[in-house]
């Protein structure tokens, strides 16, 4: 059935979000779990402001899968891939600029060093958590949920064995937590991205084409909503967690409720 790989996909996504905040925890200090959460926070935000792509390709990619229609199929998944890539690729340098300014404004000022370590470890993922949005979604709208269920768990397991490796072994400290993360976004849009062109669900020109006018217009309209939506959200969790880390300069107050909002 569709359901039941679909559903141990989501199970899965939990467990390996809380695996940099387990290890990072195993550190014995509260401002580095303090600074992981704020830069966490960022990142999500990222993620949330490119979400409405999956949400809207899926539909997309269903109803040509259903018609017959292999080229609107490839090219539902490759302007897609396209677009969520730039978004990405613009997003992460805005973020790579301003990331010390955002982190000092969301969170703990005594937490910045390892809040600016983790996100140095994040940063090289962006790009690869927008192939893997798509890729997921691309196989969802195939009517496939037990690809992405192998990757997720694939990367997640190599996110679970590279933790410890890269925070104690390599001392890397909370960046290595990061790295860790990044490296598991890369071995699954590698393996999305094998698999979309292996089985003709994609082609190479139709993700480096650029999507034209009328097909920005479309994502636009029909993206609209979902993303007053994610905006809304992201506002919510931004001002909740900024106010989380100002409560006091230890950082005990942020990493408590860091856990407690994973669990």
């Amino acid at each position: 059935s569709l359901a039941g790989p679909a559903v141990l996909s989501f199970l899965i996504l939990p467990i390996a979000q809380a695996t940099d905040l387990f290890w990072v925890g195993r550190m014995g200090e509260a401002l580095a779990l303090a600074g992981q959460a704020a830069a966490s926070q960022l990142y999500s935000t990222l993620s949330f402001l490119t979400s409405t792509l999956p949400t809207i390709t899926v539909p997309r990619i269903a109803a040509a899968r259903a018609a017959g229609d292999d080229a609107a199929v490839q090219e539902a998944i490759g302007e897609a891939l396209a677009l969520s890539c730039a978004l990405a690729l613009v997003l992460g340098a805005v973020l790579w600029r301003f990331q010390r300014p955002a982190l000092l404004y969301l969170g703990n000022p005594n937490a910045l060093p390892w809040a600016l370590g983790y996100s140095a470890g994040r940063l090289p993922g962006v790009l690869a958590e927008a192939v893997g949005l798509i890729g997921y979604a691309a196989f969802r709208g195939a009517m496939d949920t037990v690809t992405p269920l192998k990757i997720t768990a694939a990367s997640s397991a190599a996110n679970v064995l590279l933790d410890p490796l890269l925070i104690f072994s390599a001392r890397l400290g909370v960046a290595g937590a990061g790295l860790a993360t990044s490296a598991s976004q890369w071995l699954a849009a590698a393996a999305y991205l094998s698999l979309l062109l292996r089985r003709k669900l994609v082609r190479w020109a139709t993700i480096l084409r650029l999507p034209s006018r009328a097909a920005l217009a479309r994502i636009a309209a029909a993206g609209g909503a979902v993303q007053v939506r994610s905006l809304a959200l992201n506002l919510a969790f931004l001002s909740i967690t900024r106010r989380v880390q100002s409560l006091d300069s230890s950082g005990v107050a942020a990493a408590a409720h860091a856990v407690t909002l994973q669990l």
